[in-house]
């Protein structure tokens, strides 16, 4: 069976056809994606307390006649500037067609 159109009555009869508007309904989707981050920043030095010395007859270290070893340490507070956060990232958008329609502002008739 083959499908055929004719114009409704009402349509105007100097008119070759009635005009028309098309509907496409559609549903749009788009990935996004969640990426965490943690940003660390320039870092800052304060010295607590005084510089210790271990001199060379310290009973660790290693001494011998033609040299002298002494070591050095010093309690530090670093203070490290952290950022935490997430960004969003989108992916390409994707579309998905759902069927097609036909408004008339004259109806069509299928015989």
């Amino acid at each position: 069976m083959e499908n055929s159109f004719e114009m409704a009555t009402d349509c105007k009869p100097e008119q070759v056809g009635c005009p028309t508007m098309g509907y496409q309904d559609v549903t749009v989707c788009v990935p996004v994606t969640i990426k965490a981050f943690g940003e660390v920043g320039n870092a800052k030095t304060k010295c607590l307390g005084k510089a210790v010395i271990l001199s060379g007859c310290d009973a660790c270290m290693d001494s011998s006649g033609d040299v002298c070893k002494f070591a050095v340490s010093q309690k530090l507070r670093i203070e490290v500037p952290i950022v935490f956060g997430a960004r969003a990232e989108a992916g390409e958008a994707i579309i998905d067609c759902d069927c097609a329609e036909i408004g008339n502002d004259c109806e069509w008739h299928n015989e």
